[in-house]
């Protein structure tokens, strides 16, 4: 006998603030894609329809290359530069990656529980493609990227050391950010099992051709030509949003060796403030 899973119907069905009864989903309509042509796009195509999840990614991270945008929804988003300036170099920063090369679990989460509790971003804004937006949760927005949005994540690890980020872009402050969040933790053992089984059976369909070079080596390296070992640790933590009192708690050593690291780090990179890192970080990654 076929087991139906409850998912919440959309924000637009609930009138007056009272939510109508849940919709019925039957796993099937998923379990039915496994093997198909096009596998990521009738997958999106099935969550959009579905469960009425509209602005979304599903992103493919692996080892040593860029991570490659599987599917988008809608088909045409009209934020490409701020997509493609994410593909090309902000992933490196961002907080999911982040916690994907920090062997993050499989699970579903708002972006903000990836970043530092104490983070406050500060980054330039004249010459590097990214705004800084004290609105945002993760402090900073590509140009282009849609204002004000919260992130419902769904974070699929695969056997082969990739995972998959499906990436759900909800206004902030709506109660659709929650409804999100509920209907992906009930969708998400179905989901899973579903992009685990069809890896099992093709993991082809997860190759892909455009893969760009990956940036982590030149996150690892910036400015190792004349900063230290601990100098580079402490310019790493500040790079993925931690703050001085969290750097220290970090490494183990007091706020006052913290901040002697970052007026050494500004003098040798020949910089005086954090916004002039970041700037200095992502023309570092575009001048490969």
């Amino acid at each position: 006998m076929n087991q139906s899973v409850q998912i919440s119907k959309p924000l637009e069905q609930v009138a007056d603030g009272i939510q109508t009864e849940p919709l019925l989903f039957d796993p099937l309509a998923l379990i039915g894609l496994i093997a198909s042509k096009d596998f990521f796009s009738n997958l999106s195509d099935t969550l959009a329809n579905t469960f009425g999840f509209e602005c979304f990614h599903i992103f493919l991270y692996q080892a040593n290359v860029g991570p490659v945008n599987l599917a988008n929804r809608p088909v045409l988003c009209n934020y490409q530069r701020g997509l493609d300036n994410f593909l090309n170099f902000t992933y490196v920063i961002n907080p999911v990656f982040r916690a994907y090369q920090g062997n993050a679990a499989s699970g579903v989460y708002q972006i903000s529980d990836f970043v530092p509790d104490d983070f406050k971003r500060v980054i330039d804004t004249a010459d590097i493609d990214i705004f800084v937006e004290d609105s945002e949760t993760i402090g900073y927005r590509t140009p282009g990227w849609p204002k004000n949005m919260a992130e419902c994540i769904v974070l699929i690890r695969l056997p082969n050391g990739m995972a998959l980020d499906f990436s759900f872009l909800i206004p902030r402050g709506q109660r659709q950010s929650t409804t999100c969040s509920v209907r992906l933790e009930r969708l998400f053992p179905v989901l899973e099992r579903i992009v685990r089984r069809q890896f099992e059976i093709d993991p082809a369909s997860f190759d892909c051709a455009d893969q760009r070079p990956g940036q982590e080596d030149r996150f690892q390296d910036f400015g190792s030509d004349v900063l230290t070992d601990r100098e580079m640790q402490v310019v790493q933590l500040v790079l993925v949003g931690h703050t001085s009192t969290s750097i220290s708690l970090q490494l183990g050593v007091s706020i006052s060796t913290v901040k002697s690291h970052r007026r050494n780090i500004y003098v040798k990179l020949e910089i005086s403030s954090q916004a002039e890192l970041f700037s200095l970080f992502l023309l570092h990654l575009k001048n490969v």
